[in-house]
């Protein structure tokens, strides 16, 4: 800042000098409201929920003071009209038990005395019955097999007497996944569920195990899961051989931490990526251990790969999508992150309010078109082509609203990342439009690693690259055991 008595007398100097004063007075106040904005989305991380869920009792409210500033930019649009079939309606009450668990019925009856009639002394007829389950759980109970494998001599016959036409033979043992393991097939899918489903640390599992009076270390348990793993090596590379074969591939990562990496200090992040594909109508998830999120590990699995491959925003896919026979297509659920970001800043109102909900008018098309779908009322082409019917012109209008938002906003502020982040992964966005199998976003591949996340928030760390490696394979058969409806103890036995 000048002193007074060292300005110019002249007077186009004096205007270019507050002109430019002026400028970094506006580019303070810029960086003074993203930081602003920076310390109230740090307070919701820590203090605020969790959910991105918009909690408003009627979404049209957000735009009740700014609907002309909203849609004044915006092309005229015709009503979409969506038709739904009929669907049944869920009855309400308790759930029933499922069929398949046992059932034993325990009768409840009168003595002759209590049935007699107080008149005449005869027995009263029964008339009816009322009938009503309560759910009995029988705690884990171990119980040791001995396996007698029956072994049988030479025939003591004169012809085979002191030849060898008949040596000895023994009867056909148990097969087990593991030979010369003291636990069975059963107990092994049962301490691998455990793990890998409930999220138990082994050495949560040897406590329980010591109630029951059984001295296992956990150490035993986890050379039990890598035999594991390596026994069930030829499925876990035939969900990845066909993996290659889907035309639709989600991909996403997430850190983990391995305490006995080569060449790498135990805080180092390394990386698990989840694959997500379809074989047949069959859901596919792959997991894989690598110490690096470098983009040249996807690259690496989609070599020689032809399809659509549907990722978040990180700069690691970008190269991969660019690949010849790949078609990158993006996910409109980071994009809706954004800008819930920016609707918390602002207090639920203005632009970021109106574009969330521009993106829910979006979904609830599709959810309503998916369920025809599903409910097989569309074929593959009917839907793509109600699908493009409907969306695209929402997506073309939700296209100008960032395009004429974008050079007004500061890019420093929550709204103007928000909108130049939509910019820069629209084009790939708008690509779930060319297959039945993609969806505007990449949330099945989130949800599928969560599973995961679970257990580390348990299990902390992997001690080496190996348990990494076969911790990887068990999740893959297991949550594709999953997706696909089975009930994981009784898929691994």
């Amino acid at each position: 800042m000048r002193e007074p008595e060292n300005l110019p007398d002249d007077v186009d100097t004096l205007k270019k000098i507050i002109v430019e004063q002026a400028s970094t007075i506006r580019g303070f106040q810029e960086t003074l409201r993203a930081e602003q904005e920076k310390y109230a989305a740090l307070q919701r991380l820590i203090f605020g929920p969790k959910s991105e869920k918009r909690h408003s009792e009627n979404p049209k409210q957000d735009l009740l003071f700014n609907e002309a500033e909203t849609f004044a930019a915006l092309p005229e649009q015709k009503p979409v009209t969506v038709t739904v079939g009929q669907h049944e309606r869920k009855k309400s009450g308790r759930k029933s038990f499922p069929a398949q668990l046992e059932r034993n019925e325990i009768v409840h009856t009168l003595s002759d005395e209590e049935r007699a009639c107080p008149c005449c002394g005869a027995l009263r007829p029964e008339i009816g019955e009322e009938r009503t389950e309560e759910l009995r759980l029988i705690p884990a109970k171990a119980v040791i097999d001995v396996h007698v494998v029956k072994k049988y001599g030479p025939c003591p016959c004169k012809e085979c007497r002191g030849t060898e036409s008949s040596p000895i033979i023994q009867a056909q043992g148990n097969a087990k996944l593991i030979p010369g393991s003291r636990f069975s097939n059963g107990t092994l899918a049962f301490f691998l569920t455990s793990k890998f489903v409930d999220a138990q640390p082994f050495y949560r599992m040897e406590g329980i195990l010591s109630r029951w009076g059984i001295d296992t270390g956990r150490s035993t348990l986890c050379s039990l899961a890598m035999n594991a793993g390596r026994a069930l090596g030829d499925l876990v590379q035939a969900i990845r051989d066909d993996l290659k074969r889907s035309p639709v591939i989600g991909m996403d990562e997430t850190p983990v931490q391995v305490l006995h990496e080569k060449n790498r200090g135990a805080t180092a992040k390394s990386s698990m990526w989840v694959v997500s594909g379809f074989r047949e109508g069959k859901k596919l998830l792959f997991f894989h251990y690598h110490p690096t999120r470098s983009g040249s590990v996807a690259a690496e699995f989609l070599k020689g790969y032809s399809g659509y491959l549907q990722t978040d925003g990180y700069s690691g896919y970008s190269q991969v999508g660019e690949a010849p026979g790949i078609i990158h297509v993006g996910c409109m659920a980071h994009i809706r992150r954004k800008f819930f970001d920016a609707d918390k800043v602002s207090g639920g109102s203005g632009d970021a309010a109106a574009f969330l909900s521009m993106i829910a008018a979006l979904y609830h098309t599709e959810t309503l078109l998916r369920q025809r779908y599903e409910h097989n009322e569309l074929d593959d082409s009917s839907f793509l082509r109600e699908r493009r019917k409907v969306q695209e012109p929402q997506l073309a209008a939700m296209y100008e609203w960032l395009l004429v938002r974008s050079p007004r906003l500061a890019h420093l502020s929550s709204l103007g990342k928000a909108v130049s982040y939509a910019l820069g992964q629209w084009h790939e966005v708008v690509h779930y439009l060319e297959h039945a199998l993609l969806t505007p976003d990449n949330n099945a591949v989130e949800n599928a690693i969560r599973p995961f996340v679970v257990g580390r928030k348990n299990w902390l760390f992997s001690n080496t690259p190996a348990g990494a490696h076969t911790s990887a394979g068990l999740y893959s058969i297991i949550e594709t055991a999953k997706a696909n409806g089975h009930e994981p103890y009784k898929y691994l036995c």
